[in-house]
């Protein structure tokens, strides 16, 4: 089959035409010379060492630090309100007085008796001197004598009575006038001239308003975090820009088993009168203070579900730096045991771009934020 040899023969040839070189299928097989990775472009920020403070946050309640609803102990018919409702008052000020005709009549009468009581007494003591020389020398008896003394130790028990009930009455004179016990701001009038109380008988509140007092709850982890006569600091919905101080008066010596809280309570000096009891405030105390704190810019932080970490700039490469924040504020965020030392860069722009160990192309750094607490 000469002719099938030759058609063979024919096509190797066409084949080892159009086929390169071994030599050149060689060269195919090798690896291409990587691409170099450019540079992401990143503006960077540093980490800056400040003073940070720690606080805990809670609510609670304004009360009045003193409170009282006076109430009459004499009964007798109003002639005086000496009092303008929401009014300041001194500690001893008159507010109400009742009529006290009859009580000065019968202290009158008392003191009137006592004279008598008293004069006849010493007309006895001397009638007794007079006598004595007499029982002696045996021209009066002794039952006379006797009966003498009796009348006047009988005299004094009537004046020790009439004292003892002029006194009584006494209190009663001042029982018609009711005073404020202590300064403050008097409540709602409810009285009107010619009323007529009764033991017992509401007349007016009277309430301190300086200084006032917070009383709130705080976790029990936070027990050993407080002391007597710590600062606190408040904010009220009528002032909402201005904070207010206090000073804690009182810890609970237990926590609450239901609640795992125990009670604070706080004076609040209230000098210019902006506050007043039942007011909501929101109470912040500072229960830890880092001194050389490492912060660093928030913008700088990435959280996701599984972990919160930035990026910081070392030989040109980004690397990625976990991270456990302490407090944060808009401007920083704290990081708690960490490694890094103020003056480290850290990627804020071009963050969510950077990879461990790529290259970066930094901006000069961006100026700290102010130390922010």
């Amino acid at each position: 089959m000469p002719g099938t040899e030759r058609t063979l023969l024919r096509l190797l040839c066409v084949l080892c035409f159009l086929l390169p070189p071994l030599g050149a299928c060689g060269d195919r097989g090798r690896e291409a010379p990587p691409v170099e990775q450019p540079a992401a472009p990143v503006l960077l920020g540093e980490a800056v060492a400040r003073r940070v403070e720690r606080t805990l946050e809670q609510v609670g309640s304004l009360t009045a630090g003193q409170e009282v609803t006076l109430r009459t102990e004499a009964e007798g018919r109003v002639v005086e309100i000496a009092f303008q409702e929401g009014r300041p008052v001194r500690r001893g000020d008159v507010l109400v007085r009742l009529d006290a005709a009859k009580v000065r009549a019968d202290i009158a009468h008392l003191e009137a008796q006592l004279a008598e009581l008293n004069a006849r007494l010493e007309n006895k003591l001397r009638t007794l001197e007079r006598n004595r020389p007499l029982l002696e020398r045996r021209l009066i008896s002794r039952l006379q004598f006797d009966n003498l003394e009796t009348e006047i130790a009988e005299t004094r028990a009537q004046i020790d009575q009439a004292r003892a009930r002029l006194a009584r009455e006494k209190v009663r004179l001042a029982d018609t006038e009711i005073r404020a016990p202590f300064d403050g701001v008097t409540g709602v009038r409810t009285l009107s001239p010619g009323d007529y109380l009764k033991v017992g008988d509401p007349v007016v509140t009277v309430i301190d308003l300086d200084p006032l007092e917070i009383s709130f709850q705080a976790p029990e982890r936070f027990k050993p975090k407080f002391s007597l006569d710590q600062t606190v600091n408040l904010q009220v919905a009528p002032y909402p820009e201005r904070i207010f101080t206090g000073r804690i008066s009182f810890i609970a010596p237990r926590v609450d088993e239901a609640t795992r809280t125990f009670q604070v309570k706080a004076r609040v000096a209230n000098d210019e009168r902006l506050l007043n009891p039942g007011l909501f405030a929101r109470v912040t105390v500072v229960t830890d203070v880092f001194e050389n704190a490492v912060t660093v810019p928030w913008e700088s932080v990435i959280q996701t579900e599984q972990e919160t970490y930035i990026y910081t700039v070392e030989d040109g490469a980004a690397r990625k730096v976990p991270v456990r924040l302490g407090r944060i504020t808009p401007q920083w965020a704290q990081l708690l045991e960490t490694d890094l030392t103020p003056g480290t860069a850290v990627i804020l722009e071009g963050k969510f771009a950077a990879r461990d160990g790529a290259p970066v192309a930094p901006n000069p750094p961006a100026a700290a934020p102010g130390s922010q607490r």
